[in-house]
């Protein structure tokens, strides 16, 4: 017997599909567990632990905080694309019912996707919580047209200063997320390296950078107007947020845990990226 949890967001939009895939699923001897995320609860999932693999239903953000609310659990994800370009679904609407059978019979594959953790030193010394990302972290102004000063570590070696309006962070997964309008390089998310984008530096000749999975960045906000409040956001995601002052540091390193992400498509990495580059 396998069991499928289908979590899905937009419940009004998605019930059809989440309707058939339950029912194709069951009419092969599967059990479904089903449940749908209103608005941007995703904190509300409860993982099914005796569940096969996770089914979301909906866009990469779906997918995201699905994985990033899942992924302690250890059990294989697998995303549905409804939303528009899907670059991390690996399915759509079109293709997943002639995958059931697959799923049914184990014999898709399984890519281990890294992820990131953050959490912020405070002036005083103390630090905040630490939040993981499955695409990237990005620091940037509160006020969309503040620049922000900045000095980059590399474990205890100063990297360099820069002016401009923030950094990404981004795992191989993330590169084809805000790091890709950034001008940050694509990396097949199979490997296991730390991206640094910087947003719209105000020099010409800052570039992205690709680290070791191993090293450890810290990101410091660095005074520029005196008295005046330099606030800055990090976020996770896309989602969770903390805000930053000057002489505070974000510290940014790979996560312990990995999103398991099924693969089911014969499309290879550079296959996908070519298709949707074009559909743009």
């Amino acid at each position: 017997m396998h069991i499928f949890q289908i979590i899905a967001s937009n419940p009004e939009y998605n019930r059809i599909l989440v309707a058939g895939m339950k029912s194709a699923i069951e009419t092969r001897g599967g059990v479904t567990r089903v449940h749908f995320v209103e608005g941007d609860r995703f904190d509300e999932i409860k993982v099914a632990q005796d569940a096969d693999c996770i089914l979301s239903v909906g866009g990469d953000g779906t997918l995201i905080a699905v994985a990033q609310q899942t992924v302690d659990s250890g059990i294989p994800l697998l995303g549905i694309n409804r939303g528009h370009l899907g670059y991390l679904c690996d399915l759509d609407e079109d293709t997943v019912y002639d995958a059931i059978p697959t799923l049914l019979e184990s014999e898709a594959d399984i890519e281990n996707r890294m992820m990131l953790e953050g959490y912020i030193v405070r002036s005083n010394g103390s630090r905040s919580e630490t939040i993981r990302a499955l695409n990237d972290i990005v620091v940037s102004s509160l006020n969309g047209l503040q620049v922000i000063h900045l000095s980059v570590y590399v474990g205890d070696e100063f990297l360099y200063s820069f002016n401009g309006d923030g950094m990404i962070f981004a795992t191989p997964t993330g590169s084809t997320a805000y790091n890709l309008s950034a001008n940050g390089p694509i990396v097949d998310p199979k490997t296991d390296v730390i991206l640094m984008t910087p947003i719209n530096p105000h020099t010409l000749n800052s570039r992205s950078i690709v680290i070791d999975r191993r090293d450890e960045v810290a990101l410091e906000i660095m005074p520029r107007r005196g008295s005046a409040d330099e606030s800055v956001a990090v976020s996770f995601d896309g989602g969770r947020s903390l805000v930053i002052r000057a002489g505070e540091r974000v510290v940014v390193h790979r996560a312990k845990e990995k999103v398991k992400m099924i693969r089911l498509s014969r499309m290879s990495f550079l296959e996908r990226i070519r298709s949707k580059m074009v559909s743009e």
